[in-house]
């Protein structure tokens, strides 16, 4: 009887971690601060990603997935550029 009472505190303490930790995900996804960072580390990790696929390939010409990496990694640093020019302080205001 008691190895069924330490599975089952086992199995409420695992699912209250669980939530806690996507609670703790969610708080940092969404948090304003650390958006960029996280986004800047989607950019880089898709350029290293499209990097790596090319190094690993036949010697060839790149092929559509490492052209798509690369432009969603373009495209996330180009975001974050306009987003962060449009929230700069003005000068002279």
């Amino acid at each position: 009887m008691s190895f069924l009472r330490r599975v089952t505190a086992w199995a409420r303490s695992s699912s209250r971690r669980l939530r806690d930790d996507a609670t703790r995900t969610w708080r940092v996804l969404s948090d304003p601060g650390a958006r960029p960072a996280l986004l800047y580390a989607i950019a880089l990790a898709a350029a290293a990603a499209s990097f790596l696929l090319f190094l690993t390939g036949d010697g060839g010409s790149p092929d559509g997935i490492e052209f798509g990496l690369l432009l969603g990694s373009f495209g996330t640093v180009l975001y974050m550029s306009l987003r962060q020019a449009g929230t700069a302080p003005r000068r002279g205001r």
